[in-house]
């Protein structure tokens, strides 16, 4: 039945079609209700006719003194509207917008309530819906609202938080307070809020300035608000602050930069193909990009393990998941052998599938070769007679081989845990060479040494030592291993060498020659005997060319060799003269070991100088001894005269035949004497002169050499 019956106006009955309506009388009990407030509520009409309104409150409302009080005031005839909780018959919250209208008789009393509704549950559900979404973005989320000039309308505390204002700094001030000066002038900040006020949306990760100037990164979206018709009016930003991501962020690529500066890096699908690989891992395997990407890692493996279960295995370990960490040994371009250190990551996307194997990897060819040195020396070291000491890395003994006992006198025991320099080195070991092993040592670096060390029994001994770290595959440092050889003889012998070499150069003048003949230095026994540095003294004005080409061809020239001296005095040296060659055998240098004969020289000088007076006296006595002999044969011939006169005087001259007689005898004997002392003096002349003739050589071959060397030479011919 029409509720309002009998009325038959369009205006009711548009009224009717359109709201839900509910008749009261005045104590609240319903008296009549529509289709469409049934349809609202879920009720039959039958199961509310004769029901008080309390049946559509919701649990307990009925019961308190402001439901009370509001039928009072419909009662007295007051209008009441607004939006009501209500409840349906299944208890569900029913939310209406109504009017309630006192309706009143012909002598102004309240005959009845009439109840004028809409539903709005599903609005209001959307509204609250709504609400506690912005409630849970603005506690989320940093909000601001602009309006279309850019200018702050208002801001949330997350906002004001994370750029450390307050409201009531930031409000009715520009947006550009939060960019950069620079940024605030250019153009693209200008298009930037043009296309806000166009009403276009705008997302990203934005760089932004905080207060006193606090850089400050947001992932944020600005909205434009817009009417009804599609008119912006306002912008409403929201935003999150990832400063602190940012921060992690760029701290990560900055590590991933300097994984990739200072390891090999490659990619591969989980299927084993080559994605791309750095600089670091291409140099060290020798090939370029273009060379390995697409193909597959077995590239760098031996044929002999490609194939193998367990090459098919790390790569199944690899797809499921499991890193792999060890060390490799791969194969560079053309073959060559490489050992890396190297790790296999699995890289998962967000949802946990597998995207590809990243290895970070670091060339140790030259450590692996050192170990392999190491290992070849420990299988020597039970066998040889050198002293093997092997430690820890805290540098404690844990192992002696035979030879350190012979060489030093202890026993594995007596040694076992101690540092080998607390038991070995004495009063007289050089404590810069201890300085050095020590650095060597904590650089972990392999080195070789001489150092004197002493046995047991206090007795000094010479050691040639070569130690060596040992890493464990991890790269731990886990020993050092020690291989001494006693080179106490050979140290000996160069101390002698050394002694005998100071002898020599005390004794003797010592010059050195470039292989360009240029005069470099000389000891100072040479200036000592007077002799001069300054100025070019070639070895070929020295020797001369014939002579420097002797030593060339590997002769040991020796000869008796002038040298300018102070004030225009030659100095004379007995010299031996060598070519000192490198390894090839070319000549690197000359050298000249001279003994001083100016002495012995101005004495020969002398000697000469003598025996030529010596020769010229004998040749005045051979001359008179020559005279004397021509008086003694005229004396014989005057005696024989008078003995023949004697004769012819008869007796008369007997007595001077016997006077002749005696003058002839002592004439021949004056004759013998004469012989005698001329043979003497010619056999003394010819002993003079072959002793001069001697003296004059060995001054001439001197000179000779002298002079020869004074000629030009081929370098000072061409010179010239």
């Amino acid at each position: 039945m029409p509720f309002f019956q009998g009325r038959h106006t369009a205006l009711y009955r548009a009224l009717d079609r359109s709201q839900a309506i509910v008749r009261f009388r005045p104590d609240g009990t319903v008296i009549d209700a529509n289709d469409a407030f049934l349809a609202a509520t879920g009720y039959d009409r039958r199961e509310v006719l004769g029901q008080h309104h309390g049946m559509f409150m919701p649990a307990g409302g009925a019961d308190t003194p402001d439901y009370a009080a509001f039928w009072e005031a419909l009662r007295a005839g007051e209008f009441r509207r607004g939006e009501f909780l209500r409840r349906n018959r299944r208890g569900e919250a029913l939310w209406l917008q109504a009017s309630y209208n006192p309706v009143r008789g012909p002598f102004g009393r309240v005959r009845s309530i009439v109840k004028i509704a809409s539903d709005i549950t599903e609005e209001k559900n959307r509204t609250a819906d709504m609400r506690s979404q912005m409630e849970a973005i603005d506690r989320s989320q940093a909000v601001i609202s602009f309006a279309l000039d850019g200018t702050i309308l208002d801001a949330n505390e997350n906002f004001l938080a994370a750029m450390g204002y307050r409201l009531d700094e930031v409000r009715g001030r520009h947006h550009r307070l939060f960019v950069d000066p620079a940024y605030a002038d250019s153009v693209e900040y200008r298009a930037f809020w043009e296309t806000l006020r166009a009403g276009t949306f705008q997302a990203g990760e934005f760089r932004r300035i905080g207060n006193r100037g606090r850089e400050v990164w947001i992932r944020a979206a600005y909205n434009p608000v817009l009417t009804a018709d599609g008119t912006p009016v306002r912008v409403v930003k929201f935003a999150t602050d990832i400063t602190e991501e940012k921060r992690l962020s760029v701290d990560a690529q900055s590590k991933i930069a300097a994984i990739d500066r200072s390891q090999a890096v490659i990619e591969f699908r989980p299927d084993g193909t080559i994605l791309t690989a750095n600089e670091n891992f291409l140099a060290a395997m020798g090939y370029a990009l273009h060379e390995i990407e697409g193909k597959h890692h077995s590239l760098f493996v031996d044929p002999s393990e490609r194939d193998s279960a367990a090459y098919e295995a790390f790569w199944a370990d690899l797809r499921g998941g499991k890193s792999q960490q060890a060390e490799y040994r791969r194969l560079g371009k053309g073959g060559k052998e490489i050992w890396i250190q190297a790790t296999y990551n699995p890289t998962f996307d967000a949802s946990g599938a597998l995207v590809k194997i990243v290895k970070f990897a670091t060339d140790i060819t030259a450590e692996v070769a050192i170990r392999r040195e190491v290992e070849l020396l420990s299988l020597v070291a039970n066998e040889t007679d050198n002293s093997v000491i092997i430690t820890d890395a805290d540098r404690r003994i844990e192992y002696v081989n035979r030879g350190f006992e012979r060489l030093t006198g202890y026993t594995a025991a007596e040694v076992m845990g101690k540092s080998p320099g607390a038991i070995l080195q004495g009063a007289l070991t050089d404590p810069a060479t201890v300085a050095r092993v020590r650095e060597k040592l904590d650089r972990r670096q392999p080195f070789c040494e001489e150092i004197l060390n002493y046995t047991k029994a206090g007795e000094p001994y010479w050691i040639s030592l070569a130690i060596n770290p040992v890493y464990a595959k991890d790269g731990t440092l886990v020993r050092f291993v020690s291989i001494q050889a006693n080179v106490t003889e050979t140290k000996l012998k160069s101390i002698d060498f050394d002694v005998q070499l100071k002898a020599i150069g005390d004794a003797n003048a010592i010059v050195e020659w470039s292989d360009r003949y240029r005069f470099l230095k000389a000891n100072a026994r040479l200036t000592e005997t007077g002799g001069v540095t300054e100025g070019e003294i070639g070895i070929d004005s020295i020797l001369g060319e014939a002579g420097v080409e002797a030593l060339r061809g590997g002769a040991v020239v020796r000869r008796e060799v002038s040298w300018p001296g102070e004030g225009g005095r030659r100095i004379w040296f007995d010299a031996v003269f060598a070519a000192v060659r490198a390894v090839d055998g070319a000549v690197e240098r000359y050298i000249m070991f001279g003994s001083d004969i100016t002495d012995r020289q101005e004495v020969v000088g002398s000697s000469l100088d003598a025996l030529e007076g010596v020769i010229a006296s004998s040749d005045k006595i051979v001359k008179i001894v020559d005279r004397l002999d021509e008086i003694a044969n005229q004396t014989s011939l005057l005696s024989l005269n008078a003995t023949i006169e004697a004769a012819r005087a008869g007796p008369a001259g007997a007595g001077f035949t016997v006077v002749a007689n005696e003058i002839r005898s002592l004439a021949a004997r004056s004759t013998t004497e004469a012989q005698q002392i001329a043979g003497l003096i010619s056999e003394s002349s010819a002993r003079v002169g072959r002793l001069a003739g001697s003296l004059n050589r060995l001054r001439k071959g001197g000179m000779a050499a002298q002079e020869e060397a004074r000629a030009p030479t081929g370098s000072q011919r061409e010179a010239s």
